[in-house]
């Protein structure tokens, strides 16, 4: 019985998904950053990446790049990973978290939340299997 659902389904499937057809393409220019310029000495990459503006954000403008701008987003998870390693307490993390909480809304509306998301249910998780295993055992 569950190979003729199979093949009832592996038969049907054409007439119910539609195929995909691309009616235009898109052509993507090539960008390269400033500082992978080889044609260009260190003086002037360091005139052409504005160095002399803001050099903090020239100095983590190749990780923004590597990482597609979220660098702060994923040094901060790290740090709070490592504080809730060391610590093996929460409040920690959630005070880290509750700090850069308006300055990663700004900075970042649709990942914040896709984030935030993602953070509470590890800690809704986490919350159940506590009440599960922990608060239901009987100790003697």
């Amino acid at each position: 019985m569950n190979y003729l659902l199979i093949l009832l389904v592996i038969g049907l499937s054409p007439l119910v998904i539609d195929s995909a057809y691309a009616q235009s393409s898109l052509n993507v220019t090539e960008s390269i950053p400033c500082f992978l310029n080889y044609t260009s000495n260190g003086l002037e990459t360091l005139q052409n990446c504005g160095f002399a503006e803001d050099p903090i954000r020239f100095v983590t403008m190749p990780f923004d790049w590597v990482t597609g701008g979220l660098f702060p987003l994923i040094v901060i998870s790290v740090l709070i990973i490592m504080t809730y390693l060391k610590y093996q307490t929460g409040i920690y993390p959630i005070a880290i978290g509750v700090m850069w909480l308006p300055f990663s809304a700004w900075a970042y509306p649709d990942e914040f939340i896709s984030y935030a998301l993602v953070i509470a249910s590890i800690i809704g998780a986490g919350a159940v299997l506590n009440a599960i295993i922990k608060q239901t055992k009987e100790y003697d």
